[in-house]
């Protein structure tokens, strides 16, 4: 069927409209879902996150409420989400017997949404980018950078403020930035 010449710019106006959207529903990891991965290793990538002198060895599991991403209200942090790891019997809470983060929920900023940083890029394929604070088991509240990736994979960048360590201080007691490629198992991560 030809649409007629009078309705083929409006058709396409319509049609572009749609394909720029960028419905983050399929973000969402509903019930039982999770996006899993591992820490990025190299020095470059990450400090501060696993025992010095232990392989750099740190699996997150995390959920996405994506209807949480788009509701924020004027000033109330929303919980788009929660953050588990697989640290439990290795990691830096060990001494306590937990895990870095245990369902610690992802708060939204929504303070952010109003300032010029909210507009920043952080590269070619986002599809949105967030930021949330979340509470680990032992090394207090974090600074995390969500990323919410064109191919349907997310990054996760977690900032660890902490005082100027001293020269000998583990890695507890140090700043922190760790960086993990997330992807998406319908299944959860099995931890």
């Amino acid at each position: 069927m030809r649409l007629a010449p009078a309705r083929t710019p409006l058709a396409l106006a319509a049609l572009l409209a749609t394909l720029s959207c960028r419905n983050l529903d399929r973000f969402d990891t509903g019930m039982h879902g999770a996006y899993c991965g591992d820490l990025v290793s190299g020095p470059s990538f990450h400090d501060g996150f696993v025992p010095d002198e232990s392989p750099a060895l740190l699996r997150l599991a995390m959920t996405l409420d994506t209807k949480q991403l788009s509701t924020y209200s004027e000033n109330k942090a929303t919980l788009p989400g929660f953050l588990t790891s697989n640290d439990r019997a290795t990691g830096l809470c060990a001494e306590r017997g937990q895990a870095l983060f245990e369902n610690a929920p992802l708060r939204s900023l929504p303070q952010v949404d109003h300032d010029s940083i909210a507009s920043m890029s952080f590269g070619e394929g986002h599809d949105q980018d967030f930021f949330a604070w979340v509470d680990s088991t032992c090394q207090g509240t974090m600074l995390a950078v969500v990323s919410l990736l064109r191919k349907g994979d997310v990054e996760l960048r977690l900032f660890k403020p902490a005082p100027i360590p001293s020269e000998d201080a583990d890695a507890a007691h140090r700043p922190g930035f760790a960086l993990f490629y997330l992807h998406k198992n319908e299944e959860g991560c099995g931890f």
